[in-house]
């Protein structure tokens, strides 16, 4: 099922953790709509912007997924919010800074341990926040600083 142009449901609920470990990390619904309105408002316009193709290294995880690799309790990847990306063929940095500086509607994006990019929205109706972030250390132990 594609949710987008350039993004296929498959991708954004791939994860080798919940392959190893037999989760089943399939979306609800709204997970899913969530996760089309990510590809359509943020990915897409992310990667026309970078004029790369984005790897998902990952995208929705279920609550014991999530759980299992250390995201917040809170995160949005739980309900299709949010997508760590790697722009393929471009400089990390640099592609977060294009990101940072345009206009895409992002809700949050990171750069996390300089190895990808986070991109999450908001809840549907509520105001984007445009936080941009940098993260360092790992599971349990982040430390986000504002860029």
């Amino acid at each position: 099922m594609n949710l987008s142009q350039h993004f296929s449901l498959d991708e954004l609920v791939f994860s080798q953790s919940a392959l190893r470990k037999g989760i089943d990390n399939t979306p609800s619904a709204e997970s899913i709509a969530n996760l089309k309105r990510l590809c359509e408002l943020v990915l897409e316009p992310a990667r026309a912007l970078l004029a790369v193709p984005l790897h998902v290294d990952s995208g929705y995880r279920s609550p014991i997924l999530n759980n299992l690799v250390g995201g917040a309790p809170t995160s949005a990847h739980m309900d299709g919010r949010a997508a760590d990306v790697v722009p393929i063929g471009m400089d990390l940095p640099n592609a977060f800074a294009l990101i940072r500086a345009s206009e895409i509607p992002f809700d949050q994006a990171i750069i996390e341990c300089n190895a990808w990019i986070h991109l999450s929205i908001g809840f549907e109706g509520q105001p984007t926040r445009r936080m941009a972030m940098t993260a360092s250390g790992g599971p349990g132990h982040w430390v986000y600083n504002y860029v």
